[in-house]
């Protein structure tokens, strides 16, 4: 495999639209085309080793993935959980389209402790309007698709019309995919392309894009087990390099009015994807079957390690 070189530069530019980007922008035209014009338009011409990471809203806009909440038929089980849980029973369908939750969060319960209120009061520009959204979000359903725990399945209701949420891509990958070689026919040149995502931080405050999908880059550095500069042998060196050019990226996309839903990186030396890859982000997520069990696992040996802990009370620790 190509070895990955240091870089000496690494360029971000941010891809502005005049204009918000809706369903209907996206009849009767290719996203390849729109983004070439798009980067025309900010001063860019297509080279090859580029690499585009775009938002999962503008991906899924082009997709379809717009979707009307009043064509939404919500089924008994979505209405019962939704009055439970102070949801709109079509959110909450459209939830359970995504996938199984796997956890829920009480987010307006949690977000009144006062320590933890006065902190997002200091983050906050509006307080009027973070108490009307906190509102809209009583419960949070954390729902793992695509490598990543996302909020509510990942249905977005920011920067879309009244009535209308958008849906992430059915399969990010295949998006990435279509996208690169749709460029690639515009402008004969080789690009990388990067799907994200915006999911919150355990354990931090704020928020962080991550990648739910790729093509024409390798996802993850293969360097477990090599030495370090003091010739010692270690379990790091798997780097997820989409993640990290999607938190770069989203520094420069924004979440709210920056009408910035692409991001060109120039610079960076990856190493290309594996020819007919089909594991898409099957290869940056754990195995199936393999996240309970190193959970439950750690359970049982953080536990060990308490009653050990409390046993030992008259053992000096220094």
């Amino acid at each position: 495999m190509e070895k990955r070189k240091i870089n000496d530069v690494l360029n971000v530019y941010p891809i502005k639209f005049q204009k918000p980007l809706l369903p209907v922008d996206a009849e009767n035209i290719e996203i390849g085309e729109v983004i070439v014009k798009k980067l025309k338009s900010n001063g860019f011409e297509v080279k090859n080793r580029d690499i585009l990471v775009i938002t999962s809203k503008m991906a899924s806009i082009f997709e379809g993935r717009t979707f009307e909440l009043s064509k939404v038929s919500p089924s008994i089980k979505a209405r019962f959980f939704a009055k439970i849980f102070k949801k709109d029973p079509k959110e909450m369908q459209l939830i359970f389209d995504e996938g199984k939750p796997l956890v829920i969060i009480p987010f307006k319960r949690v977000v009144k402790n006062k320590k933890l209120w006065s902190r997002l009061l200091e983050l906050s520009i509006d307080h009027k309007g973070m108490e009307k959204a906190l509102e809209i979000s009583r419960f949070v359903f954390i729902v793992n698709n695509h490598a990543a725990f996302l909020d509510d399945a990942g249905i977005d209701f920011s920067n879309a019309r009244e009535g209308y949420v958008t849906m992430l891509p059915a399969n990010p990958c295949h998006t990435a995919k279509r996208v690169r070689e749709s460029v690639k026919k515009l402008t004969d040149k080789d690009i990388a392309v990067v799907i994200t995502d915006t999911v919150s931080l355990l354990g931090r405050m704020g928020s962080q894009d991550v990648a739910i999908g790729y093509s024409g880059i390798d996802p993850i550095t293969r360097k477990s087990g090599s030495a370090d500069i003091f010739g010692k042998h270690h379990l790091g060196g798997n780097d997820c390099v989409i993640d990290s050019l999607a938190g770069i990226a989203g520094m420069m996309m924004g979440q709210t009015t920056e009408m910035t839903p692409m991001t060109l990186i120039r610079g960076y030396n990856y190493v290309e994807e594996e020819k007919d890859n089909e594991k898409c982000m099957d290869f940056i997520a754990y195995p199936k079957g393999t996240s309970f069990r190193s959970g439950f696992l750690s359970i049982v040996t953080t536990l060990w390690y308490h009653f050990l802990n409390v046993v030992t009370f008259w053992m000096p620790s220094k």
